[in-house]
């Protein structure tokens, strides 16, 4: 009974110090953005002129409530080009009202007759070609910038890019990855489920391209790209035919440590409308266990990924259960020397996950009034729980659905 209590001890002391490293990482974005200047000193002329494509289809109410907003960025030289994935809704009538007011908006339209390439990628490809300045930013119709100074805060990235937060391999940048969350006016559980999932993938994501490495994933929602560079590397000529995850897969195959910059101050954000369905909700995110089937340089990503998501179950059975064990034993138990070893042991655990707790949620806490996000607090502990079973069934669905669902030519 001692030997096992010692061991218990011992194994409790050993997953506290493996989780306690990625528990304090939740705060490294918050800390790394408290040591940045906010306010770059670009010269407006140097700033590059900029093209905003948007690849929309049937969502002419978003168009109609975002769409103004970029077009109202406080930027010297930048157009914004739509691209109308053959909507059947408002979304001609909604761009040509707009085009008539401002001066620098076009759209055009995807060929019914396109063939070997999903809709969603010739959209953006054509919005490319269509582009009359070289850096491209992609972004979705239901986002809106949260500032106004999105578009300078981009280009500020581009020409001085070692004043923000970079790996120290980056030499000159080809794409700039921008961050983007949810609409937190409402606070359903859902709502917190899908804000903290999309979190955890831009810290983990970011954590790996500021420690010297390519971008694995990126968000679709704010990603500058140049031109150039896209035609260069083949455009979407990789994995064409798949029906979602282009940008991604974009950035994914063409990344290296040296030309991938991070933007993520709180003024580059962009807010994407909530999602209102569950179902919707889990659909995208069978759709993205696709796509992370086409992904390169996963190795190390992945294998610190999975560390990061199954720690907190590690936590729960060598240290929640053990601590529930042992003050059950200490009722039960009439050995002196065995109640001595339980009460060790019951208030060791305690400190440990207290202070495994406090770590987690302040670290977060840092990251996200950083970013000006919603704060988690003991909410993050179900929501961290319940991270690797959602990622498992997301692929379970994948793996028994047909490979037709996911490929060509739907939007």
């Amino acid at each position: 009974m001692l030997l096992l209590l010692k061991i218990l001890l011992i194994t409790a002391l050993l997953i506290w110090i493996l989780a306690i490293i990625p528990a304090y990482q939740y705060g490294q974005l918050g800390r790394s953005l408290q040591k940045i200047d906010k306010k770059l000193d670009a010269v407006e002329e140097d700033l590059p002129p900029l093209t905003v494509v948007i690849a929309a289809h049937n969502q002419a109410p978003a168009l109609r409530r975002h769409l103004p907003v970029i077009l109202n960025q406080d930027y010297a030289r930048f157009e914004v080009i739509v691209i109308d994935m053959a909507s059947t809704d408002e979304t001609k009538d909604v761009l040509e009202r707009l085009e008539l007011q401002y001066a620098y908006l076009r759209h055009t339209h995807t060929p019914s007759s396109a063939r070997d390439i999903s809709v969603q990628r010739l959209a953006l490809t054509l919005g490319f070609r269509a582009a009359a300045y070289d850096w491209v930013v992609m972004t979705r119709p239901d986002c809106e910038p949260i500032s106004p100074h999105w578009l300078t805060r981009i280009g500020e990235t581009i020409i001085h890019p070692k004043q923000g937060i970079q790996s120290p391999r980056l030499k000159q940048p080809d794409m700039v990855l921008g961050m983007a969350r949810f609409d937190e006016q409402r606070s359903t559980w859902l709502d917190y489920k899908m804000g903290f999932y999309r979190l955890w993938y831009t810290m983990e994501g970011s954590r790996h391209v500021l420690n010297g490495h390519a971008a694995v994933r990126a968000d679709d929602c704010n990603i500058a790209f140049r031109k150039s560079y896209f035609f260069e590397k083949g455009g979407f000529a990789d994995a064409q035919g798949l029906k979602a995850g282009a940008a991604e897969l974009l950035v994914n195959h063409t990344s290296t440590p040296s030309n991938t910059a991070l933007l993520v101050l709180p003024s580059a954000m962009v807010v994407q409308d909530m999602i209102n369905s569950g179902s919707l909700w889990a659909k995208r995110r069978v759709f993205y266990a696709e796509t992370r089937r086409h992904q390169r340089h996963t190795f190390i990503y992945r294998c610190v990924q999975t560390w990061h998501q199954l720690m907190p179950w590690l936590v729960v059975f060598a240290m929640v259960l053990p601590l529930l064990v042992s003050l059950v034993l200490l009722f039960t138990h009439q050995e002196s020397d065995v109640m001595v070893y339980l009460i060790v042991l019951a208030v060791v655990l305690t400190i440990l996950l207290a202070t495994y707790t406090i770590t987690k949620i302040s670290s977060l806490r840092a990251t996200t009034r950083a970013l000006g996000c919603r704060s988690y607090y003991l909410t993050l502990i179900p929501l961290e729980l319940q991270l690797p079973l959602q990622n498992l069934l997301a692929h379970l669905a994948r793996r028994f659905s047909s490979n037709k669902e996911f490929r060509k030519k739907f939007v």
